[in-house]
């Protein structure tokens, strides 16, 4: 994967999370790793199948910090 693709990929994952609202109805107060790829996959491409181990590695708190 090129640095620019990391890149895009990276401010992707940043717009989903900003997105985020809490859903009480179903229980979900904050963010995890499995809502930011699920949400990802919905609104981006995901050629390399981006995970949360490539999210670990690649990207910056707070994306990186999220609970699987």
């Amino acid at each position: 994967m090129t640095d620019e693709r990391k890149q895009e990929v990276t401010s992707n994952l940043m717009s989903v999370y900003d997105t985020f609202e809490p859903v009480k109805e179903d229980f979900i107060f904050k963010p995890s790793m499995f809502w930011l790829i699920s949400n990802y996959n919905q609104k981006y491409d995901n050629p390399e199948l981006i995970g949360g181990d490539w999210v670990i590695k690649n990207c910056p708190s707070p994306l990186k910090d999220l609970q699987p």
